[in-house]
């Protein structure tokens, strides 16, 4: 009897546990990978973040569960994209509780100017190249992320004032990694690679990115679903488009099952034309192994770049 009762005590410890692993209440509620990411870096041990998204889930169609809205409102900072990627929040004002600062991201940055020395005038390279639908995926631009990161820091100092020398020390540390791995690949594109060309497979959430670096992602299908099945005139088609442009990677979306570019790849291999398919990361979320793993903003800026200096640099 001793024996089952210490069983039963031990089941409902671990479930407890378990429970409390997987709540996603905390001081800081998020929406999306990045916001999650810059403010977990920031506040160290000091308080909790969680992120709504589970992992390895679409955010784009996520819809908010009424343990999210709970968890949200008792939160002290609760910070969501925009309300055109968190389409389930209908009022902002309303969403949070009576002590929640609610911070809409999309409302803290502005566009910096950037240009290259071989290229045009300041203001008119940007009134001709910027594309302002690729802000809907603003946080892609590294240097945005670094106003984002300040702007994030601002929130939890007024929060918890008490530890601010803790969380500014913590978001200077970052912010310096960022810009100093952002540096390094604008020197490299400046050094003889503006305006090279990569491909990629679906929809490309990186407008802003190749802004600011001037690199071309040129998307083979915008508004093709990468998990759909291709006919045999659109593989026809890509596989043509793909051979004239010598191209030999091809860059995918992540946490999409790539099975369109993946019929091109097979398609080519019958012609021993070699395609290597390769993510490029848009920051949305991370999968359950990167999330256990602590993977950053950092690390996948740092994997992309590296994915595209290797794809550059064997197009010389």
């Amino acid at each position: 009897m001793k024996k089952f009762a210490y069983v039963l005590m031990m089941i409902s410890s671990i479930f407890i546990l378990s429970s409390c692993t997987n709540s996603k209440e905390a001081d800081i509620v998020t929406t999306m990978f990045p916001q999650y990411d810059f403010a977990r870096q920031i506040v160290g041990d000091k308080m909790s973040v969680s992120l709504l998204v589970p992992p390895g889930v679409e955010v784009h169609t996520y819809e908010a569960s009424s343990k999210d809205m709970i968890a949200i409102k008792e939160a002290k900072l609760f910070i969501f994209t925009s309300l055109d990627i968190d389409t389930w929040i209908k009022d902002p004002l309303t969403i949070g509780g009576n002590e929640t600062v609610v911070m809409n991201l999309s409302e803290h940055y502005t566009m910096e100017e950037h240009h290259h020395e071989d290229e045009m005038t300041l203001n008119q390279q940007i009134e001709d190249e910027h594309d302002h639908s690729a802000e809907l995926h603003y946080w892609v631009d590294p240097l945005i992320a670094l106003q984002l990161i300040d702007a994030i820091l601002e929130q939890i100092v007024l929060i918890d004032p008490d530890n601010q020398a803790f969380y500014e020390a913590n978001a200077e540390v970052y912010h310096e990694a960022i810009h100093e791995a952002h540096e390094a690949f604008d020197l490299y594109i400046q050094n003889g690679h503006v305006d090279q060309e990569i491909y990629f497979a679906g929809h490309n959430a990186l407008g802003l990115f190749s802004e600011r670096y001037h690199i071309t992602i040129s998307s083979l299908f915008e508004s093709f679903k990468p998990d759909a099945d291709l006919t045999s005139s659109e593989l026809i088609n890509f596989t043509q488009i793909v051979k004239q442009a010598n191209v030999h990677t091809l860059f995918i979306e992540e946490l999409a099952e790539p099975k369109a570019a993946l019929q091109i790849k097979n398609e080519l291999a019958k012609e021993n034309y070699i395609l290597n398919l390769v993510e490029l990361h848009a920051y949305h979320n991370l999968t359950k192994t990167e999330m256990e793993e602590g993977i950053r903003y950092l690390d996948l800026f740092n994997r992309n770049i590296e994915a595209i200096i290797a794809v550059l640099n064997s197009q010389l």
